[in-house]
């Protein structure tokens, strides 16, 4: 194994890895190289850990936790049953399989679990509380705090849309749109307005008080996914709300997030939809300039780490 420098946990060297794969590598020996290279890695993540810390590993999944034994078969039969809906749901979208198996590091210490994800974030840079992401640096893979076995179980199912959508060069507001609506539809009482913080109406004057046409342009790039404030909630809201609109022509939305491009938040592929994209937003903030003008973003960012919804009013 080869190592990065000046990490606090050890993180292996991704590119020198990818470098010695050999082109001429059949899809399963390929598989196994990097489940091989991903076991490497978590055996030397769990020794810096602790001793409470320990490897298992099911058909398409290798887990790092301090869960029993007994405990983490249960989470990897969750992980695996997950995976079969996604795949299921998401159909020609979802990530073909190899390239080893998928990671999964679940950390019993919140510190411990902040000081990973730092690792993917700018220096001194504040990002919003999650109890997971999807990490898309080197080796995808999935860092989860351990917390309430529901909670977490919601995480992931987020987490794996991500995972399963990372080959295509989709927007944020896409993405995650795409992951919160398949997280509620693997646990619809998340999307019970009764278990919610806000109530509709609530919900509905804090988009008012919030969106203007310049702040809405941060939502086509992705840069409003990223605030601290409540502009990351109302993010997350709105990219849900103009998804579950849009999948409404299956046929059209699949061919649409198939050709849709971050650089330009989906304006040249929003012809498969057969309306304009500002339309998805007038169905939920009502009229206004919401078009989106990619000649007026700074960059488009891209962060190494997808997180799963987050919790509003909080951050780090």
């Amino acid at each position: 194994m080869h190592w990065q420098a000046d990490t606090r946990q050890p993180i292996p060297d991704w590119e020198r890895l990818a470098q010695a794969e050999d082109g001429s590598w059949s899809e399963p020996l390929r598989d196994a190289y990097w489940t091989r290279a991903g076991e490497h890695w978590l055996t030397a993540l769990a020794e810096s850990l602790g001793p409470d810390y320990g490897l298992q590993a099911s058909d398409r999944f290798l887990l790092l936790s301090a869960l029993s034994p007994e405990q983490g078969r249960a989470f990897l039969s969750f992980c695996e049953s997950a995976r079969r809906r996604i795949v299921r749901n998401l159909g020609e979208l979802a990530l073909p399989p190899g390239g080893g198996k998928h990671v999964c590091l679940m950390y019993a210490d919140e510190d411990a679990y902040y000081d990973y994800i730092a690792h993917y974030y700018p220096d001194g840079g504040e990002y919003a509380m999650s109890g997971g992401m999807f990490i898309r640096a080197g080796y995808g893979h999935f860092a989860l705090f351990e917390g309430d076995i529901d909670a977490m179980r919601a995480t992931i199912a987020h987490e794996m849309t991500h995972a399963l959508l990372s080959h295509l060069p989709i927007p944020m507001w896409l993405n995650e749109g795409m992951a919160v609506n398949t997280e509620h539809s693997l646990f619809p009482q998340l999307a019970d307005p009764r278990t919610q913080l806000y109530s509709p109406a609530e919900i509905a004057r804090k988009h008012a008080a919030f969106w203007n046409p310049q702040r809405i342009q941060e939502f086509w790039s992705g840069a409003s996914f990223l605030r601290t404030d409540d502009g990351n909630l109302l993010s997350y809201d709105l990219a849900k709300k103009m998804v579950g609109l849009a999948a409404g022509d299956h046929a059209a939305f699949v061919a649409f997030v198939l050709q849709t491009q971050a650089c330009d938040g989906g304006i040249a592929a929003a012809e498969r939809l057969g309306y304009p994209l500002e339309n998805l937003v007038v169905a939920v903030l009502g009229p206004g300039s919401w078009a989106p003008q990619p000649q007026e973003w700074s960059e488009v960012p891209e962060t190494a780490a997808t997180a799963a919804e987050p919790e509003p009013e909080s951050q780090v």
